[in-house]
């Protein structure tokens, strides 16, 4: 029952996961209106640096965790936060497959807005930065439930200002945060066993070795 559970349950979100991004592969008229209740004069330059800064956050607080936990043989935490870094790179690179397919032009790209705008060959939808952040922060909620805490917060953050910056659309960050979240949720759960019985090896060897010396 359990091995079901396993691998319905992932299957289960990545199914939502499509619908989510099926759905909203049109611009939705209330993502078009809060987008242009959200990119003015000053918060589109503030966007622009609070953005990419955040996501710098995210990335050094992962790097951060991930040789402390090591450090502190904390072989289970270490091994989550691995393949958590795994599953990001996973569906970031997805979402790059999805941008070039859906082709779909940014607000700063449809209408002169100010501030520093991506080139028209760089897609919005789904956000990119979206589903970095979001798996990431997930990576480290499963490994480090504590840092959930401050993890979610700096990564909806990221996500209002890529809004306010001109570079996304609301359900582009939406939709990036969907496929980022709930896709690293699934694939986490499905190999939860897997990184269980790696932690282990770790430990044994980490154990075979203080011996030996």
């Amino acid at each position: 029952m359990g091995q079901t559970r396993q691998i319905v349950g992932p299957v289960l979100m990545w199914l939502l996961v499509a619908a989510t991004i099926g759905a909203l592969s049109e611009v939705p008229s209330w993502s078009a209106e809060l987008s242009d209740a959200m990119t003015v004069d000053p918060w589109i330059g503030i966007g622009d640096i609070i953005s990419p800064v955040v996501l710098g956050v995210l990335v050094l607080m992962y790097l951060v965790m991930l040789f402390r936990t090591w450090a502190d043989k904390e072989f289970l935490p270490v091994t989550r936060l691995l393949f958590g870094a795994g599953a990001a790179t996973v569906f970031a690179v997805l979402n790059f497959m999805l941008q070039n397919s859906f082709g779909k032009p940014r607000p700063c790209h449809v209408q002169e807005l100010g501030g520093v705008c991506p080139g028209d060959a760089s897609f919005g939808y789904p956000s990119g930065f979206a589903v970095i952040v979001f798996a990431l922060a997930v990576g480290l909620a499963l490994a480090l439930p504590w840092t959930a805490y401050l993890a979610f917060p700096l990564a909806i953050l990221e996500g209002v200002a890529s809004i306010m910056a001109g570079h996304q659309y609301p359900h582009d960050v939406l939709a990036g945060a969907v496929l980022g979240g709930l896709g690293t949720l699934g694939l986490l759960y499905m190999l939860s066993k897997v990184q269980a019985r790696m932690a282990e090896n770790l430990a044994a060897t980490q154990d075979h070795k203080s011996v030996n010396e």
